[in-house]
């Protein structure tokens, strides 16, 4: 899997294809990890939830994780643009699950439209990977897509995923080819649900999990979970 190829082109094609609509996900829960102080960033892209990062954490240190060495310049440029202290920024080109990351070095995992990536197979490997990097009682922001249980946004949700799916095993080699949802990997970690947000019919939605949260502290808290969204994994048409 490499994204090199379209590292040149991907801040347009999501601007074109989706708007702002990724972006409104990464940052859905920003404001709830501010005293955040090692965060793991992993599969970043080109950098546009890195670069609000360095301006809305300005005292954090983030470890950014990528397979692609073009999209891991064009994270640092966009580090830099928006003001990100050298020092504060650590870039890694390394693939996941093969990466050891430091055990329980970070309060804060991200992992925005990264997870998808994976078939079910490997999905549970990755996620316990970038568990042992996290501490007692970090937090783990995520943004993904899912599938609704029924109806138009059903059909809708599976046409798009099956569009993109299609395209991303041409254009990078992509090995899933499916949607495979990663709460129950989380669960098993130790994590537990704080709040989800759902938008675009239910396409799209942002997690805030923590680990170590009691059992009776857990669930969301925004929209109400997006049917369907705890299957273990969701085929595109």
């Amino acid at each position: 899997m490499s994204f090199d190829r379209l590292a040149p082109h991907y801040r347009w094609m999501e601007r074109v294809l989706t708007g702002g609509k990724l972006q409104r996900c990464r940052l859905a829960w920003l404001g709830e990890v501010r005293e955040s102080r090692n965060v793991l960033v992993v599969g970043e892209g080109p950098g546009r939830f890195l670069a609000e990062a360095a301006r809305a954490l300005p005292s954090v240190r983030f470890c950014c994780v990528d397979a692609s060495a073009a999209m891991l310049e064009r994270a640092r440029v966009a580090w830099a643009n928006a003001g990100g202290k050298p020092l504060r920024a650590q870039f890694v080109r390394a693939e996941l699950p093969a990466w050891q990351p430091p055990a329980g070095a970070f309060d804060l995992v991200v992992t925005h439209f990264f997870l998808d990536c994976f078939p079910p197979e490997s999905l549970a490997a990755v996620v316990t990977r970038l568990a042992a990097a996290a501490r007692g009682d970090a937090r783990w922001l995520l943004a993904d897509f899912c599938v609704p249980a029924r109806g138009a946004a059903r059909l809708r949700a599976r046409l798009v995923l099956w569009a993109a799916y299609s395209f991303f095993r041409v254009a990078t080699r992509l090995p899933a080819r499916q949607l495979a949802t990663p709460d129950a990997c989380l669960e098993a970690e130790g994590f537990r649900l704080m709040r989800r947000r759902t938008s675009d019919w239910g396409l799209l939605y942002s997690d805030l999990w923590q680990r170590g949260a009691p059992a009776s502290a857990a669930g969301p808290t925004s929209d109400a979970l997006a049917p369907g969204l705890r299957a273990a994994s969701v085929r595109p048409p």
